[in-house]
């Protein structure tokens, strides 16, 4: 077994030891991420060209787990599971994003959320969904998310919480400014999974870009095109854990 090991802390050395195979940081078969779903999205965001051959397991160190589905306790069987070669894998989609600016394009891929943002200036955005006009919006900024996304930020933002094996994005307002002069939808729109959302700011400067809460470095943005990827995320988990288990584990247990 190659594996690599994602922690924001220093695991313990019994822990370690426990992980027996060979540590490879560059191709890992597994990633063990322990911590929350935050570390996991960084994991993620670290193997994100090895995923088509990598599983990511997620150990919840943490509060708030969607992403691991298992208990530090439970390493042992993990680990043993693996040997036996009784490994089952839930897969997750991924956005896949591209910031324009003059001829120069900077590509990426979210497992979460994109998120364009000011708190500060009101931002004015044009909306195009398939190179076709839909809307301007004004107001904080605008979330695209995945499904699996949608139990987060986007949840937080009033958005819908959408099933795992639906191939769709999610496009949501940030406290958009709607009154009989500028109107928006006002409403979170679930997208098919063959369109793409472009989005123009009419202030590129004073606009800030997150994916999965990273900030990304790109000023003076264009342009900026978002759409449903076929790259998936494979994640170790139960064949009998659904994804209602795990809405109903993060948010109503």
């Amino acid at each position: 077994m190659k594996y690599a090991v994602y922690s924001k802390e220093p695991l313990k050395e019994e822990i370690m030891i426990k992980l027996k195979g060979k540590l490879d940081y560059q191709n890992p078969d597994f990633v063990f991420s322990f911590g929350g779903d935050g570390t996991m999205l960084n994991a993620v965001n670290q193997y994100i060209d090895n995923t088509d051959k990598t599983i990511f397991i997620g150990i919840n160190t943490g509060k708030l787990g969607f992403y691991t589905d298992y208990a530090l306790e439970e390493l042992d069987s993990i680990i043993d599971s693996i040997n036996k070669g009784e490994v089952f894998c839930h897969e997750f989609s991924l956005l896949e994003y591209s910031l324009i600016k003059n001829n120069q394009v900077k590509k990426g891929y979210a497992l979460n959320e994109v998120a364009i943002t000011n708190p500060i200036h009101t931002q004015i955005i044009e909306v195009y969904i398939n190179e076709k006009m839909f809307e301007t919006f004004r107001g904080t900024g605008l979330l695209v998310s995945t499904p699996s996304g949608s139990t987060g930020y986007n949840k937080s933002l009033g958005g819908s919480v959408m099933d795992c094996s639906l191939e769709a994005i999610q496009l949501t307002e940030i406290a958009a400014i709607n009154n009989r002069i500028f109107k928006s939808l006002a409403s979170p729109l679930i997208i098919p999974s063959n369109n793409k959302v472009s989005m123009i700011s009419h202030d590129s400067d004073n606009i800030y870009i997150s994916v999965d809460g990273r900030y990304e470095e790109f000023r003076d943005v264009e342009k900026i095109e978002v759409m449903f990827s076929n790259k998936k995320v494979k994640m170790l988990g139960s064949k009998n854990y659904s994804f209602y288990n795990r809405v109903k584990k993060s948010f109503i247990e």
